[in-house]
């Protein structure tokens, strides 16, 4: 006769068994719509490609023509959609400000004063939108047609972010949580100790970098950056076929240093998040975003995101989208969403931060946003978001100089697009100065 003890370890392994086998059922349907969303891709338009480049030129070079390449680039990459679905528009009311385009704008890093009537005239910007109060009172395009569908860069970012705080309100994951829990394929080798929370604030520590000296992370094919970018659908996959998946790439080249001690900013951190959100879900990211982001936003096209052979998508940065609706998304972080997309607790999460994390030696805010916004409430870095503010303001910028500023309490957004076409310095002009913008009287 069995006993007690023995019916109860049966009911274990019982149970454990049929968590087993739902789990495995669950990652082989995602497996399954990751390759169907793989074979009907959108692939690259020879026909509609007016220029012609190689990689790592739309990365590292500056010319006139990486505008057109920004304008369109999904002619160039393979792309899926992130559908808005069967949602209607969002209407965005204008009430243009006679003022507002020529008020002088300076900060300590930038020096020199200028207006955005004449950053827009020097075409150093390709798009622009400043939305207040849920009104449009400034729109120019001086280098764009206002349905192009321009690539984001590492905007897109925030999208992963936000797409994370929706589980975590729905009680799927935690910050704390391991990422080892959701990844085990990177169980080993100190991966263990790294949260969603490490991730979320870059300071994860995996040897896995973006800004290696001479520009190696896009020129070395040996590189893990180099290789998770053919896997995402930015670089050409190699001619011999993707050889390692991409865990794999990651975990053999281990970790630079524990968490939390440098913030370094990668996009393999925004790759993984999205992965650990495919797996909590058994949906493709592109859906998700789709479902948390897009359907509710009151967006006027559908949105596009590069995905490679391998069914991961550029969570990090390819991910294109028309000017009005990124506004339209950092209109649903605030009250004049027609639905608000971030509940009250992420925008709380947003609001906290580690300043000596962010001025760690040698990590970007040391190096890069501490500089640019010196004197003007740069606190920290958070969710995927690149500087939070003193006053509650935050902002994700683009490598081509596009950025997305929301203030939740002044009810304002800034939403624009640029290209590293002529300097960086000069196309890069407004990403110094929005800051200062949002400062304005006007919007007090």
């Amino acid at each position: 006769m069995i006993n007690y003890l023995q019916k109860y370890s049966l009911l274990f392994v019982t149970l454990g068994m049929i968590y087993g086998c739902k789990k495995e059922t669950k990652n082989q349907l995602l497996k399954d719509k990751i390759e169907s969303a793989v074979n009907s891709r959108q692939m690259p338009d020879t026909a509609k490609q007016l220029v012609s480049f190689k990689s790592p030129d739309w990365i590292t070079l500056i010319s006139p023509d990486i505008t057109e390449l920004n304008r369109h680039f999904e002619y160039y990459l393979p792309t899926v959609t992130i559908s808005k679905r069967d949602t209607k528009t969002q209407k965005l009311e204008e009430n243009l400000s006679e003022t507002l385009g020529e008020e002088l704008l300076t900060s300590t890093f930038f020096k020199k004063e200028t207006t955005l009537n004449d950053i827009c005239t020097r075409k150093a910007i390709n798009g622009v939108i400043v939305l207040h109060k849920g009104e449009i009172v400034y729109e120019q395009y001086p280098d764009m047609k206002p349905n192009d569908r321009h690539i984001t860069a590492s905007i897109a970012k925030s999208f992963v972010g936000t797409v994370i705080a929706n589980l975590a309100d729905e009680g799927r994951l935690h910050e704390q949580d391991s990422i080892t829990k959701y990844l085990p394929e990177l169980r080993g080798a100190g991966f263990g100790r790294i949260t969603i929370e490490h991730l979320l604030r870059m300071a994860s520590g995996i040897n896995c970098k973006e800004h290696l000296p001479n520009m190696e992370s896009f020129t070395n094919p040996e590189s893990c950056f180099y290789q998770l970018l053919e896997q995402t659908g930015l670089f050409p996959e190699p001619k011999t076929g993707i050889k390692k998946d991409l865990l794999q790439v990651i975990k053999e080249s281990g970790i630079a240093e524990p968490p939390d001690i440098t913030y370094d900013y990668s996009g393999v951190n925004s790759v993984l998040l999205a992965m650990i959100s495919e797996r909590i879900t058994g949906i493709p990211y592109h859906e998700l975003v789709s479902s948390f982001i897009w359907s509710k936003i009151g967006a006027e096209q559908d949105a596009l995101i590069s995905m490679a052979s391998s069914g991961i998508t550029g969570s990090y940065g390819p991910m294109m989208m028309t000017l009005r609706d990124m506004a339209r998304y950092g209109l649903a972080f605030t009250e004049d969403a027609d639905i608000k997309i971030a509940s009250d607790r992420y925008l709380k999460e947003i609001r906290k931060g580690n300043h000596e994390l962010f001025l760690s030696k040698g990590g970007f805010g040391d190096l890069v946003w501490s500089k640019q916004y010196e004197g003007q409430g740069a606190m920290f870095q958070s969710y995927h978001w690149d500087v939070v503010f003193e006053d509650g303001d935050f902002i994700k910028h683009g490598a081509g100089g596009q950025a997305l500023y929301i203030s939740p309490n002044k009810r304002l957004i800034i939403a624009f697009n640029s290209s590293p076409k002529t300097s960086y310095e000069e196309n890069h002009s407004l990403q110094y100065l929005v800051r200062s913008l949002a400062l304005l009287d006007q919007f007090n």
